[in-house]
């Protein structure tokens, strides 16, 4: 993304508060997911100078319906929690692919049939650790995953979104079309125009 659409967007965000500031923070960052490209986003709410968590968990609801997004709170901690943003439709279709099934279930979802319950077995995985299949939650191709459980974490083609370790092509091609939704987002936080997800009925290849 162009580097100074990304500095005024961060000038103009750290002018807003409340409600204004958390809603442009998480429309910036989940602005793939806002716009129907990628089944979910995870955000990281820290306290910082602004007490990020206090102004998520007070306004969270409208700040969700007003995005188009659901959320499920994954881990707190004292100074952090752990949200994930998603579309139930778009999430619920990239789960249900044969690919996607067959390699939930060999981390133990098997026997949970619907999105609520695989969201749920999820968030008690995270009470540990962060678990490696939430990387098809977030709707990373599958040989990156499986790259990435095999080699450790190291060894990647690249790094951005996702750790890659096969297609770079491919991979580069979707990280454009996630900057541009960034830069789209921080556009409207810029000029102060809306930021509601219009609905978007996109399907990844």
């Amino acid at each position: 993304m162009d580097k100074d659409i990304k500095q005024q967007y961060v000038a103009t965000a750290n002018k807003l508060e409340g409600k204004d500031y958390i809603s442009a923070m998480i429309a910036y960052n989940a602005a793939p997911t806002v716009k129907g490209l990628k089944p979910a986003s995870l955000i990281n709410f820290t306290i910082g100078r602004k007490n990020r968590i206090e102004l998520w968990k007070f306004y969270k609801d409208e700040i969700a319906k007003g995005l188009g997004l659901e959320y499920i709170e994954l881990k707190e901690k004292v100074e952090s929690l752990i949200v994930l943003f998603y579309k139930k439709e778009l999430l619920e279709w990239h789960l249900s692919k044969p690919s996607s099934k067959a390699f939930l279930d060999g981390f133990g979802y098997e026997d949970h049939g619907t999105l609520e319950e695989k969201l749920q077995l999820l968030r008690e995985k995270f009470s540990s650790s962060c678990p490696n299949e939430v990387g098809i939650f977030l709707g990373y191709p599958l040989e990156d995953i499986q790259g990435f459980i095999k080699n450790e974490g190291k060894n990647s083609l690249m790094c951005r979104y996702w750790k890659v370790y096969a297609n770079p092509d491919r991979a580069q091609e979707l990280f454009k079309t996630y900057d541009k939704a960034k830069a789209i987002i921080a556009r409207s936080i810029i000029s102060n125009t809306t930021l509601s997800s219009p609905d978007i009925n996109y399907r990844p290849n």
